[in-house]
C-alpha cells in the first residue's frame, strides 16, 4: 500500500509540473528554393496513358503549367446519375500504377511535390474539393492529404514529406480522388497538375532538430534531442554538433556522425547543476552553415 501510495504522489507531482505533455513536434520547413535538390519526374505528356480513369478525363495541357512544357489535366463533371450502379454519386479517381522495383522505393527521397492550379463552373471550392492517396498493395491507402487549401483561380504548392508515408519502400499506386457528395450535380472541376516530381536535397541537410520534451527537470542526466538528416548517401555519416545554451553560457557540447533519417541523440546533463530557466538547444550539421535552434524550459525538481 506504501508503494503504491508513494507512485501516486510521484505521478500527481509529475502532473502539478506540467511535464506530462506530449513532445515537441519539429514542423516541416517549407522547401528552400536555393536548396540544391535532385528531381525524378512523375509526369511526363508521352505517359498520359498510364493514368487510368473512373467518371473523369485525363489529357495534357500547356493552359496553366510551372516549370514543366505541360501538366497534367484533370477534368471532372460531377454528375449525380452517371456513375457505378450502386454509387451514382460516386467518387471520380485517376492514377497511376507503379512498376515494381526502383518505381515502387520512393524511401531514398525527401518529398512527393508538384503544383495544382484548380478552375471551377462554382463561385468557391467546397471545403474538401479533392484528395491525393499513395498506396501499397490493397485498397486502404498508406498515406491521404486533402487538398483544403486549392483556390479558384491560383496555384497551390503539394509538399508531402516522404517520412510521412509509411509505404514509402514499396509505393504501388498514387491516385487523384474527389467525392462528389461535396459538390453539386452539374459542378465542373478542372485540375492542372504540374511538376509532380519526387525531390530530394543533393547535399547534406539538417531538416529537423527538435528536444523530445519541452520542458524537463533541471536534475535530469541526459536530455534526448530527434534530429533529421537528409542528403546522405546510404553509409555516409555527417558530425552534427548539439549545444544547450543558457544566453550566452555554453552548458554542454556533444559532437556524433549521424546518418541519412531521424535518429536520437543524448547530451550528458550529469553533474552540471543545472538552475530552473529557459535555455536554447543548438544543433549544426557539419558543412551546413545555419544552425536550427529549439527552445528548453528547465523546471524544479520535485524530489530534491
Amino acid at each position: 500500500m506504501t508503494d503504491s501510495i508513494s507512485l501516486l504522489t510521484r505521478c500527481f507531482a509529475v502532473s502539478l509540473a506540467g511535464l506530462a505533455i506530449l513532445p515537441p513536434v519539429a514542423a516541416e520547413p517549407p522547401l528552400d528554393p536555393q536548396a540544391a535538390m535532385e528531381k525524378k519526374a512523375l509526369f511526363a505528356p508521352e505517359e498520359v496513358k498510364a493514368w487510368d480513369v473512373a467518371e473523369c478525363e485525363v489529357v495534357t495541357s500547356a493552359a496553366h503549367v510551372k516549370d514543366a512544357a505541360q501538366a497534367l489535366h484533370w477534368h471532372v463533371k460531377v454528375d449525380y446519375h452517371a456513375g457505378e450502379k450502386a454509387y451514382p454519386v460516386g467518387w471520380p479517381r485517376t492514377g497511376r500504377t507503379f512498376k515494381a522495383g526502383a518505381e515502387q522505393d520512393w524511401s531514398g527521397w525527401d518529398y512527393l511535390h508538384g503544383w495544382i492550379y484548380a478552375e471551377t463552373s462554382r463561385t468557391t471550392l467546397p471545403r474538401k474539393p479533392a484528395g491525393v492517396t499513395v498506396k501499397s498493395a490493397g485498397d486502404a491507402p498508406d498515406y491521404l492529404h486533402q487538398f483544403t487549401d486549392l483556390k479558384k483561380g491560383d496555384w497551390t504548392e503539394l509538399l508531402i514529406p516522404i517520412s510521412e508515408i509509411s509505404s514509402a519502400a514499396a509505393v504501388n499506386r498514387l491516385q487523384f480522388h474527389l467525392s462528389e457528395s461535396d459538390y453539386s450535380d452539374g459542378d465542373t472541376l478542372d485540375l492542372y497538375v504540374s511538376d509532380l516530381a519526387l525531390l530530394r536535397h543533393s547535399t547534406p541537410t539538417l531538416l529537423t532538430f527538435v528536444p523530445e520534451r519541452s520542458a524537463m527537470y533541471a536534475d535530469a542526466d541526459f536530455l534526448p534531442v530527434m534530429a533529421r538528416v537528409t542528403g546522405l548517401k546510404s553509409g555516409e555519416t555527417r558530425e552534427l554538433t548539439c549545444e544547450l545554451r543558457r544566453g550566452a553560457e555554453l552548458v554542454t557540447r556533444i559532437t556524433r556522425p549521424v546518418t541519412r533519417g531521424e535518429q536520437r541523440l543524448l547530451l550528458d546533463l550529469a553533474g552540471k547543476g543545472l538552475a530552473p530557466g529557459d535555455c536554447d538547444v543548438v544543433a549544426t550539421l557539419a558543412g551546413q552553415t545555419k544552425p536550427i535552434t529549439a527552445k528548453l524550459r528547465l523546471v524544479e525538481s520535485p524530489w530534491k
